[in-house]
């Protein structure tokens, strides 16, 4: 008898493995405030605004195509929350209205760099100019409500060698959490078209970049 009440237990147990785990990942959730509906998450490789939570799991509104991309794909995905046991989550809005962002520009080791660093500073300052004070204040309270100490909300330009002849620009920005990319894309499109490309003396004429893409940010 006491043999056949374990056995039961035990395939009861293994039968509703998945629902166990699904409802000890909502009370993880519940328990760490790791997110709620409206916020910006990634798990498991897959990214979107949630829409839904409840014991089993979380639906999402998935983004896309690209990692840093904030446009709709139109396809909902509804996570189960035990991936939340096993897998780490990514929360892009937990900063509050606004985040930093970076841009990742790849260069020819040929290239004018120099002035392309200039022109991107340049843009980036002239499309953050209408929020910078409010960013500048938000980061203050987070490090008064947090402890921290927030980053700094003045846009910079730091350089990489990928190889030896690549560079890559990497320009931080503070930017409107549900901005990320239209303020991306205007900073691409204005940098293309001010930036020109300078042959040096003696070399070849340079074809244009042809890859621009962002970098995934941690939350």
């Amino acid at each position: 008898m006491a043999l056949s009440l374990v056995a039961i237990a035990v395939a009861i147990v293994i039968a509703t493995k998945e629902l166990i785990l699904c409802f000890s990942g909502a009370i993880f959730r519940a328990g760490t405030n790791a997110y709620g509906v409206g916020d910006c998450v990634e798990i498991s490789g897959l990214r979107g605004d949630v829409i839904d939570q409840n014991l089993f799991g979380t639906t999402i509104l998935e983004l896309g195509p690209t990692q840093g991309s904030r446009q709709y794909t139109g396809r909902a995905v509804i996570l189960p929350n035990s991936l939340l046991l096993s897998h780490p989550l990514v929360t892009e809005t937990y900063m509050g209205d606004y985040v930093v962002h970076f841009i990742t520009i790849p260069m020819s080791v040929h290239d004018d760099w120099q002035k392309a660093e200039e022109i991107l500073m340049k843009v980036a300052e002239a499309e953050c100019e209408p929020f910078i004070e409010e960013a500048r204040k938000h980061m203050a309270s987070l490090e008064k409500k947090h402890w921290i100490d927030p980053p700094s909300v003045n846009p910079r330009v730091s350089i990489f060698c990928h190889d030896a002849q690549t560079l890559r620009l990497v320009l931080r920005i503070p930017t409107p959490a549900r901005r990320k990319g239209r303020l991306e894309q205007s900073i691409i499109r204005r940098f293309l078209r001010e930036f020109v490309y300078v042959r040096p003396a003696g070399e070849p004429p340079l074809q244009p970049v042809t890859a621009v893409h962002p970098t995934a940010e941690p939350r």
